[in-house]
């Protein structure tokens, strides 16, 4: 485990790496990656059983050969090593992001109950869901120095940069009523939305 975590403080994934510390310790990138290990053949990036198994664990057992798992850990290491500030958008100075007044005081309210105050509110957008794309919603802590770090309404934001673009313009909402319940976007960005709110292309 110690061994481990040397490599993901220098962000150099090897085979014995878990699929899910690829991700969690490099957020910016983590759509990126997503997308890599799913296009590869490793669908199981988001369940539980990853968060015990290494890399090659994953490749091996979905039945990859040893030249495969090396190649994607080249792969991987490769997006890894790729300077972050030459993908960041050119127009990342407008961005926009919108919230109703239902989402902000829900937004609040996670945050008081979570007795989490300097809190940050954390959006991504990451490979999956019915559509393609799926939105992330998480609370954390620290502010990560890759993200677009901002206030509104008296709410710590972060949005990923990584993906920034498709959420340049989106509203949020939330919504509670007998059908449903739960954040929805709204994306002026998206060529197709699926019906829950949360998945898009």
């Amino acid at each position: 485990m110690k061994k481990q975590i040397l490599q993901s403080q220098k962000n150099k994934i090897t085979k014995d790496t878990l699929i899910a510390e690829i991700l969690a310790e490099n957020p910016e990138k983590a759509q990126l990656l997503t997308e890599t290990l799913l296009d590869f053949g490793i669908h199981c990036v988001g369940c539980g059983a990853a968060a015990f198994e290494t890399l090659e664990q994953g490749v091996l057992g979905h039945g990859f050969s040893e030249k495969d798992l090396n190649n994607l850990v080249k792969q991987i290491n490769k997006i890894l090593g790729e300077n972050s500030k030459s993908e960041e958008p050119k127009d990342i100075k407008n961005f926009s992001l919108k919230f109703t007044k239902t989402a902000i005081d829900k937004i609040k309210n996670i945050i008081k109950n979570e007795k989490k105050e300097n809190a940050i509110l954390r959006i991504s957008v990451l490979s999956g869901g019915c559509s393609g794309l799926v939105y992330n919603l998480e609370i954390i802590n620290k502010p990560i120095n890759s993200d677009l770090n901002f206030k509104k309404s008296g709410i710590n934001i972060a949005a990923a940069k990584e993906g920034i673009e498709m959420l340049d313009g989106v509203e949020i909402d939330f919504v509670d009523n007998l059908n449903e319940s739960g954040f929805k976007f709204n994306n002026p960005n998206a060529e197709k939305s699926c019906g829950c709110g949360k998945s898009f292309r």
